[in-house]
């Protein structure tokens, strides 16, 4: 048997392993935190009608086609009788462009007024340095916010 084998651990290396420790849990901690701070920002900012928005019309832009349908409902004046499947498959072909220049397309919330279970939302859409202000009539529906996919937002934003 080798003497270091049974030597008593040095101290300093048992103290030094047990800071390591110590911070890697605060590390861990500190970025759980953030990451539930992020998330309960984001879930508030979806109880408003410009956070609904503003998520609706990315997924409009981008063809997230699960965003689209959830944060809006379709309107009388827009006759559609597509499946949600066939909807989805023409949403995500025409945003095709947009997701291979998504860094060239921004989007900024500009005014917002409530009107009861109502509201208008305006949202500047940029594409290639072109900024376009888009029109938005939302609804409250079963306690949460929706967009009206009606003639004037499918025409500024284009509808799937």
């Amino acid at each position: 048997m080798h003497p270091e084998a049974s030597a008593p651990p040095d101290p300093a290396l048992r103290a030094r392993t047990r800071r390591q420790a110590v911070l890697l849990l605060v590390v861990v901690n500190t970025v759980v935190l953030g990451l539930g701070l992020v998330g309960a920002v984001d879930l508030r900012r979806l109880r408003t009608p410009g956070g609904t928005a503003l998520r609706w019309v990315e997924a409009a832009v981008f063809g997230d086609c699960n965003d689209y349908l959830t944060f809006s409902v379709r309107a009388g004046d827009v006759p559609d009788d597509r499946t949600d499947a066939a909807l989805c498959r023409d949403l995500r072909a025409a945003t095709a462009t947009a997701r291979n220049e998504s860094l060239r397309i921004g989007l900024r919330l500009g005014a917002v007024v409530r009107r009861g279970e109502t509201a208008s939302v305006q949202i500047v859409l940029t594409r290639s340095e072109q900024p376009q202000t888009l029109h938005l009539t939302l609804v409250r529906r079963d306690g949460r916010w929706r967009v009206v996919r009606d003639a004037v937002t499918c025409q500024s934003v284009g509808c799937a």
